[in-house]
Order: structure tokens, then sequence, then C-alpha cells
């Protein structure tokens, strides 16, 4: 069981279902979405439990499928496609732990920022040095 919520905690959501990969989409939709790529996990929507689903607002995104946000926040929920299948990609930056999960797919590789793919970063920077650099004032 997996649980996550938006970046102001109006919605929560738990999957019953234990997802052990995930997947990025670099299409226009998404890249425009994101500002880059849309990494979600692939889960049965009725395995997905949400908690105050009136927050969630969603958008005929094309179509095909729609996408589902928070309406305090603005953080992205899902992608689901609306034809009747039975699957919804659940964003991966909703989850509390990513423990376990393993890169699967890649969709749109030739529209995917091609640093991401090809390129370790210049300057990584860990959580704990982030978080120094604001608080001294130097970001």
């Amino acid at each position: 069981m997996r649980t996550g919520k938006c970046m102001c905690g109006a919605v929560s959501l738990t999957i019953r279902s234990e997802p052990d990969t995930f997947n990025a989409c670099a299409c226009d939709m998404c890249r425009r979405l994101t500002g880059s790529q849309f990494m979600s996990v692939w889960v049965p929507f009725e395995d997905v439990t949400i908690k105050d689903a009136a927050q969630v607002r969603t958008i005929q995104s094309s179509d095909w499928a729609e996408r589902g946000f928070c309406g305090a926040c603005g953080s992205s929920l899902w992608y689901r496609p609306t034809g009747g299948e039975p699957g919804v990609g659940l964003s991966l930056g909703l989850f509390d732990d990513l423990s376990g999960l393993a890169f699967d797919g890649h969709w749109y590789t030739d529209k995917a920022i091609c640093a991401l793919l090809n390129q370790p970063p210049k300057s990584p920077m860990t959580e704990a040095e982030v978080d120094t650099q604001f608080e001294s004032g130097s970001a």
C-alpha cells in the first residue's frame, strides 16, 4: 500500500496495489504540464482511494485522456485515459515513499530534454545542501 498527497495536503490518496515501476512521458502535453516530463506509476483506478475528492479538478487534455489536479494548490494528480481503460497514471511526486520503484518506461523520448537523458547534472545538490543554501540566504 502506498500513500501520497498534493503539495498543500488538501487531496491525499492511498493505493491498494503495490506498483514496483514508474514511467516518464515527454509528450508535448506532459512537457507543458511539468516543464520537463510527467513521471507516474500506473495502477488500476479502482485501487485508488482519494480523501477529500471535492478538491479534485479535471481537465480533458486530449481526445482520449483527462488530467487530474488539486483545486487548492494545482498539484498534478493523474493522467487517465477516458476511453474505458481501467488504469491511471498517478504523479510520482505525490507519494510519501518512492522506495522499491524502478524506472521502466520512457515515452516520447524524441521530445525529452536531452540533458536529462544523456548527461549527469553539473551541480548536483542533496536536500540538506539546498536547505543550507536557502537558510544562509545565498540561494
